[in-house]
């Protein structure tokens, strides 16, 4: 694992305690999204590396 899938992992699971602990439909709704950020950094949707659109 490298250091962007920790830190997705610690996204996730801060995120999802979040979740469950907070009762307001907006927080859910910012937890939720923060949770999708969390997952493409574990499975590298995320790319961080420039990328050459000539070839």
């Amino acid at each position: 694992m490298n250091k962007t899938q920790i830190i997705g992992i610690g996204i996730i699971a801060f995120e999802i305690a979040t979740y469950f602990l907070t009762e307001n439909s907006m927080l859910q709704t910012i937890s939720g999204v923060l949770c999708a950020i969390g997952l493409g950094f574990v499975f590298k949707w995320i790319p961080f590396n420039k990328q050459n659109s000539t070839e």
